[in-house]
């Protein structure tokens, strides 16, 4: 009986140190994060997300990029829209990326939806024909330069909360709150 208790006595204690362990991990990357001006894990609301995928307008042929996809809630919400586009989430943070690769994986989605352990930053963004971020204001004036270059006019970047500075959304919509800013011309107003 005492052997009994002691088993359970030490996975309690592993549990919790694990655990302790975990926060302790996912706070400091937090707080590193938002140190360096980027987007922490904040994880768009469920609520939201059907009218997300709706403004997104997705065609069969569509490929969406998610930039800093944290646990690629919006892609697997969007292919529930159009499951015959392809997806790819960037996030170059290990604890939303691994809980993005664990929900695709556990939906049974990997086949259409690719989570990409990366800087979107250094990643060539030309090849999408939807972009989606919510992002931090600093991070969406560094974003700015990037699409203009990279993608083309009439492809559709949309973003939750902070607009691209000096660019006029083709349309804005509020979502419970928050603002989703519609691009499709990424000339600078």
């Amino acid at each position: 009986m005492i052997l009994f208790f002691e088993i359970i006595l030490a996975v309690l204690i592993v549990v919790v140190a694990g655990w302790i362990l975990f926060v302790y991990f996912f706070t400091w990357q937090l707080a590193a994060t938002f140190l360096k001006g980027e987007a922490p894990f904040v994880p768009a609301k469920a609520g939201i997300l059907p009218k997300i995928a709706e403004a997104m307008e997705l065609k069969e042929n569509s490929i969406l990029y998610d930039l800093g996809c944290g646990d690629a809630r919006v892609l697997v919400a969007c292919h529930k829209s159009q499951p015959q586009a392809q997806y790819v989430g960037f996030e170059k943070n290990i604890i939303p990326y691994l809980w993005a690769r664990f929900r695709v994986w556990a939906t049974g989605l990997s086949k259409n939806i690719r989570v990409c352990q990366k800087d979107f930053f250094e990643a060539d963004l030309s090849g999408a024909t939807h972009i989606f971020c919510y992002l931090v204001p600093k991070q969406m004036e560094k974003l700015g330069p990037k699409l203009e270059k990279e993608i083309e006019n009439g492809k559709k970047v949309l973003s939750l909360r902070f607009g691209i500075p000096n660019v006029a959304p083709r349309k804005k919509i509020l979502l419970e709150k928050e603002n989703l800013y519609i691009y499709e011309k990424l000339a600078k107003s």
